[in-house]
């Protein structure tokens, strides 16, 4: 198999409350600084293979180079399947990848199915992939510009030399 996609680079976490998952982190886990992202604006996405726009809340931290992120749903979306069906902790790991139709078409030939999309504005694309087998995993499938690598940089370098006490970063 060739190499399509980067390692697994984060974890994502399923919440009921954005705000106490992120105390949760920092106090008690020691992970931080979190980011909370603004109002997060797609430009197309879909839900099952239907056009939908998922809405959620999300926050980034880092642990080291682990990527942390905290989403709290806000409507249809693969996130809140997961809340509904009494889920909460671990929903999905993600990848970077350069090339983003070849590497979900490559998940999907292995026996993914792709559950949910999403493209932001500034170009990025997001592809969620149910992966079927032995140890079932959803996978999110990254593509993102420049500009959105360039903070994930920057939220890594904040937790590199974070005081253990600040929970939120604005930028």
């Amino acid at each position: 198999m060739s190499k399509l996609t980067g390692p697994l680079t984060q974890n994502a976490f399923i919440v009921r409350d954005l705000e106490a998952a992120i105390t949760y982190w920092t106090e008690v886990i020691g992970a931080g600084p979190f980011f909370v992202f603004p109002p997060l604006e797609f430009s197309a996405g879909t839900l099952h293979g239907a056009p939908l726009i998922p809405r959620f809340k999300a926050a980034i931290a880092y642990s080291g180079d682990l990527n942390i992120e905290l989403i709290e749903p806000e409507g249809p979306s693969i996130f809140q399947e997961f809340l509904d069906a009494g889920g909460t902790g671990v929903h999905h790991n993600c990848v970077m990848t350069e090339d983003f139709d070849t590497a979900v078409a490559s998940y999907v030939a292995r026996g993914g199915e792709v559950v949910q999309t999403q493209d932001v504005a500034d170009g990025s694309r997001l592809a969620y992939v149910q992966m079927h087998g032995a140890v079932p995993v959803i996978i999110e499938v990254a593509y993102l510009k420049p500009a959105a690598l360039g903070l994930f940089a920057a939220l890594r370098e904040a937790a590199a030399n974070w005081d253990g006490k600040t929970r939120y970063l604005t930028f």
